[in-house]
């Protein structure tokens, strides 16, 4: 008789740790599944917030100082608990300060993983992001109004950005010239580009005043057709629209004129903002009054590395990491 019993306290005492174990075990994947779920939804959270300030802080480069200062401001916006740290690397296929690398990092409480140990009570969780800054190869909505490199506002020279400038179109002095109206549609690999009458002074107004804006994205590295001797009344309609609705216009940047086929060589973008009353377009004298400023295009394909011969403040911002 007493081996009965003792036989059978020996086999309560197993099914006890028996049912320890797979409670335990259950515990353990409760936990799995609830506080493994927060953690994966805190680290989606997390690179969202980093994807986000790496973007943000991408809009102030080259300028790195500003650019951290943006990306760690912006994180800090989606989450007061997100530390950040910016660093700015060099190397294909960032030029030099064109991209931001953001590391993330925060920490995501547990709950029913806190019964496994203290080391469970609050998970780090880590994120990066990279973005790149560019120069747009193609452009769309331009105005039909290009603007001399000399003129425009190179953002290795970020001071002239905001300040007030009055640029001129001198019809008979073509290659002296700080900008001119140009036939969007007519573009070729060579000076030698003659694409005929070309549009009139009311479809260079809508180009100007977007009713529609020009459909198409134009390339830069082409020669354009300059038109000249247009009607100046719906001319100048369109650009007092233009500084009246406060609408930034972007301007193809030229660098060199051939006088002999009226043609501007198109090599990069500007963004210029008409001041009201600033408009002067006569037969006898053509100008415009207004500040350069920064564009960030967010609907093209990342293009060429920012450098001071074709960076005029219209960028493209691209996540690549």
């Amino acid at each position: 008789m007493n081996g009965v019993v003792t036989r059978t306290r020996s086999e309560s005492g197993q099914a006890l740790v028996f049912m320890v174990f797979a409670l335990l075990t259950i515990v353990g994947m409760a936990a799995i599944v609830v506080d493994g779920g927060q953690w994966l939804q805190a680290q989606r959270h997390l690179q969202t917030a980093a994807d986000a300030a790496a973007l943000a802080g991408a809009q102030d480069l080259p300028l790195t100082g500003t650019a951290g200062s943006t990306a760690s401001s912006y994180a800090q916006t989606n989450d007061a608990g997100i530390s950040t740290t910016s660093t700015f690397p060099s190397g294909s296929p960032c030029a030099p300060n064109a991209c931001i690398d953001v590391a993330a990092v925060t920490t995501a409480p547990g709950f029913l993983a806190q019964i496994y140990g203290a080391a469970f009570g609050t998970v780090t969780v880590r994120a990066h992001a990279r973005a790149m800054v560019s120069v747009p190869l193609f452009m769309k909505n331009v105005a039909p109004i290009a603007v001399k490199t000399t003129s425009a506002c190179p953002v290795s020279t970020p001071a002239c950005l905001g300040q007030t400038v009055t640029v001129s179109f001198t019809e008979s002095q073509l290659t002296t010239s700080a900008i001119g109206l140009i036939d969007l549609r007519c573009q070729a690999a060579t000076s030698a580009v003659n694409c005929g009458q070309g549009p009139g002074a009311d479809t260079l107004r809508n180009w100007i005043e977007c009713t529609p804006c020009y459909p198409d994205a134009l390339p830069a590295n082409k020669w354009y057709s300059v038109k000249t001797g247009q009607n100046t009344g719906p001319i100048q309609q369109g650009l007092n629209d233009a500084a009246n609705a406060r609408r930034t216009l972007i301007f193809p940047v030229f660098d060199v004129a051939d006088a002999n086929v009226p043609s501007f060589h198109v090599v990069a973008w500007a963004a210029f903002l008409i001041d009201v009353g600033g408009v002067t377009w006569s037969p006898a004298s053509k100008s415009i009054r207004g500040h350069f400023t920064t564009l960030i295009a967010t609907d093209l394909a990342a293009g060429d590395p920012i450098s001071g011969a074709t960076d005029y403040g219209v960028h493209t911002i691209t996540l690549t990491q």
